[in-house]
């Protein structure tokens, strides 16, 4: 059959191999052409265990085993079209782009004949395809399927997102909790880890942003949940030094990471606490205090007030309730409209009232601010004695005394600020113990109140009241101060003076660039406007001066000729700017 095909029907030169033997029929039902004799011919030889492998013209008829070793006519590249159907045994050089080389090799296994053979090249990532034209073909069609666009998208790669607003772990952990509660049971979730990492950028990473940073991958068990939001190769790592994420995933998985960091990292809202500390004094038991700063209100008071344990409280008549809660002693809360500037003034021109503090705090949303007027006092908090005469030894412990007022707002979309308040005051006197040493004791008075106003109203907190109880004596000079006889010469009289802290907060909501400029410049006029003169606006805020417009294309940056300097236009043919301050 070889004589037959080879040398009578396509009169080419051949040679067969003394170890190819045996007998082969073939019949054909319908006419065969002459193109498609060798491949029909290399297709019944290879069913038999023998290949074909032509070199400058001559047939070489050998057994399969040993086509590889043939000098076989060898090709380069990934394009099945460009594969030539002739009946002949071929050697293919594939490049891999996306997939790596063993992982490809597993890919097409199931699809090899079994005369095939397949070289991994790992180090270059290529393969070497060792059979007929036509299988060969048919290997890379699965290959450019298996390597191609598609699996591109679905290729690890590592990327670098810079957080611009929050904090890198805080983002990071809203992501686990994304991440690893969306997978289904039994199945590995993605990992999400914090790095101090602040090494030099990755290499070959690709962000979108400027990228930094060095990953450390640490794998995690999954938790059950529903439907799988990434593949469990997803790894997300923030770097705290450069306030970074670094996220391991493929292209698909990376589109939807970043996304949802876009709607997470976003500017926080503030909110400028603006408050007034107090002290009343009280002369009349409870007529004066909360109620005397009440009727100075230019705009009505609306809320509910409490009063202190034991005493009768008040409300204002058509008042509008407001989500108030607290626990302590004392208690005052309520929302007042009008001017808060007013109420300021009022307190600090009248003769009963002494202004302790006006503390101004800007606070992120959800974030605690804390406002402290008063001192560090020290306290012997642990004393251990020796033996004998040696002198005892103590630990010292510094601590916060006055007016500590800590304030988490909370802000919602229709302006309404909800307020976590807890008011501590707190004193000391000091006593002696051993040995006629002095020993700070300490007093405190603690509340916590949560309540609702809205953006820009004035709240008030008070009803600590605080008796002060003073000695004085006087009397004839000498006579008064004879042992015994001397109290008929003179008189003692005892005062009582009582006050009352009163602390006003008013919350203003910052969503903008334009509101922190437009509080700033407020913030700005009420210290010039106290100063007397002395400090000038221009001292106390600084505007970035806008830069000058491009060079046109008829300056060019220089001067034209002829042209006059005048003031107000520079000197290279820019506009000059003055400098703008709001």
């Amino acid at each position: 059959m070889i004589q037959t095909v080879f040398g009578e029907i396509l009169k080419v030169n051949y040679v067969v191999d003394q170890r190819v033997k045996g007998r082969v029929t073939f019949r054909s039902v319908a006419p065969v052409t002459l193109d498609q004799v060798l491949p029909v011919m290399e297709t019944i030889l290879r069913l038999n265990g023998v290949g074909v492998v032509e070199e400058s013209g001559l047939y070489r008829v050998v057994p399969i085993s040993d086509v590889a070793k043939e000098p076989a006519q060898v090709k380069f590249g990934r394009e099945p079209e460009k594969v030539l159907i002739q009946g002949k045994s071929i050697i293919q050089v594939v490049p891999l782009l996306h997939v790596h080389s063993s992982e490809t090799i597993k890919l097409i296994t199931p699809f090899l004949t079994t005369t095939a053979v397949v070289i991994d090249l790992p180090n270059i990532n290529y393969i070497i395809l060792v059979d007929t034209d036509s299988n060969v073909k048919r290997l890379l069609t699965l290959i450019s399927f298996f390597d191609g666009e598609q699996t591109k998208r679905k290729k690890p790669k590592v990327s670098v997102y810079n957080i611009q607003n929050g904090k890198a772990k805080d983002v990071a952990a809203i992501l686990q909790q994304v991440l690893l509660s969306a997978k289904p049971p039994q199945t590995p979730a993605a990992t999400v880890s914090t790095a101090q990492a602040t090494g030099p950028a990755v290499p070959g990473a690709q962000a979108a942003q400027p990228q930094a940073g060095r990953p450390s991958v640490q794998p995690a068990a999954g938790t059950q949940g529903g439907d799988m939001l990434v593949s469990p190769i997803t790894k997300i790592i923030a770097d705290e030094g450069l306030n970074a994420l670094i996220i391991l995933s493929t292209q698909e998985d990376y589109e939807f990471i970043r996304a949802a960091i876009e709607r997470i990292d976003v500017i926080p809202r503030q909110v400028l606490l603006e408050g007034v500390v107090a002290e009343v004094s009280l002369k009349d038991e409870l007529k004066l205090g909360i109620s005397w700063a009440l009727q100075f209100n230019p705009g009505g008071m609306r809320g509910v007030l409490g009063g202190v344990e034991g005493t009768v409280g008040f409300n204002v008549p058509g008042a509008t309730p407001t989500s108030t809660t607290g626990t302590g002693t004392f208690t005052f809360a309520g929302t007042v409209g009008g001017d808060f500037k007013t109420v300021i003034d009022m307190l600090a021109t009248d003769s009963r009232a002494k202004l302790l503090a006006v503390p101004h705090v800007l606070v992120s949303d959800n974030k605690e601010a804390r406002i402290q007027v008063g001192q560090q006092v020290p306290v012997v908090s642990s004393e251990t004695f020796g033996s004998g005469t040696v002198a005892p030894q103590r630990t010292i412990q510094y601590k916060d005394i006055g007016i500590i007022l800590k304030v988490k707002p909370r802000i919602n979309e229709g302006g309404l600020v909800t307020l976590d308040i807890t008011q501590e005051v707190s004193s000391y006197e000091t006593i002696k113990l051993f040995d006629n040493e002095d020993y700070i004791i300490l007093k405190k008075t603690e509340t916590t109140t949560s309540l609702v106003v809205q953006d820009g109203n004035t709240i008030i907190i008070g009803g600590l009241i605080r008796d002060d109880i003073s000695k004085s004596r006087s009397g004839i000079p000498l006579l008064s101060k004879i042992p015994v006889l001397g109290y008929l010469f003179g008189q003692t009289t005892e005062s009582e003076q009582r006050t009352e802290l009163i602390i006003l907060l008013t919350p203003r909501v910052i969503r903008t660039h334009a509101d922190a400029n437009a509080v700033t410049s407020d913030y700005v006029d009420s210290v010039t406007r106290t100063g007397k003169g002395k400090v000038k606006r221009e001292e106390l805020i600084k505007v970035k001066p806008e830069p000058p417009p491009p060079a046109g294309p008829q300056q060019g940056g220089f001067p034209q000729s002829g042209a006059e300097k005048k003031g107000g236009e520079a000197q290279n043919g820019f506009q000059a700017q003055p400098e703008r301050v709001e």
